[in-house]
């Protein structure tokens, strides 16, 4: 009887095991299909049903992670980086999107937190540049110039191109250098130090003579 009542348990597990299986694939089936026709939201359901299923699978949050992330719907793109990070302390693009999300969410001072993290980690120039303007935006003027002089005193930054806004609907190139003596000269607009401003709009000029923002701030000076 008991060697009945064992095979009997036996298959039932087996069973229980071939009908999760079974149901992964279908899901998994629906994700990439879903993929295939561009639905998102589809695939995240998908995701979330073989999330269910393999609760302990971080590619699986990954993949939710970084779908959410293409949506811009940062407040579960930050739930799940940090269920990530917190299986993965060493998961540097999970903290960077960590990172994203909260500033994109308005949360600047934990942004700031997660960007010094990420910095510590990785040792970025852009990342610098992040946090060197979120210190601007907190009002933390010193440690913003510092950070601002460590950049430009870096070799990388001499050759770097970034975007800018150059108004409600344009942006434009110009040298990383001039956008680092711009906001420069917004650290020391804050401070009352206008001639150090004017300078500073005036070595970004030099580096980018058609930078609107820089040009814009020196004519109201």
């Amino acid at each position: 009887m008991k060697k009945y009542l064992f095979i009997i348990i036996f298959l039932l597990i087996n069973l229980q095991s071939f009908s999760q299986i079974n149901e992964f694939n279908i899901q998994k089936s629906i994700y990439e299909k879903a993929k295939t026709y561009n639905d998102p939201n589809v695939a995240i359901t998908a995701l979330y049903n073989m999330v269910a299923i393999q609760p302990d699978n971080v590619l699986l949050k990954d993949s939710l992670m970084r779908e959410y992330l293409s949506l811009s719907q940062w407040a579960p793109t930050y739930m799940i980086s940090r269920e990530i990070l917190a299986i993965q302390p060493n998961n540097n693009f999970a903290l960077e999107v960590s990172c994203v999300a909260l500033q994109n969410l308005g949360l600047k001072q934990e942004a700031l937190n997660e960007y010094e993290s990420l910095y510590l980690k990785t040792d970025r120039v852009d990342v610098l540049y992040t946090i060197s303007f979120l210190q601007f935006e907190l009002k933390n003027l010193n440690e913003s110039l510092t950070n601002l002089e460590i950049l430009l005193n870096n070799d990388q930054t001499e050759e770097m191109v970034v975007s800018v806004s150059k108004d409600e609907n344009d942006r434009q190139e110009v040298s990383m250098r001039a956008q680092l003596n711009y906001l420069k000269g917004l650290v020391f607009l804050e401070q009352g130090k206008n001639d150090l401003a004017k300078s500073s709009f005036n070595d970004a000029l030099n580096l980018s003579p058609e930078f609107k923002n820089a040009l814009d701030k020196l004519n109201s000076l």
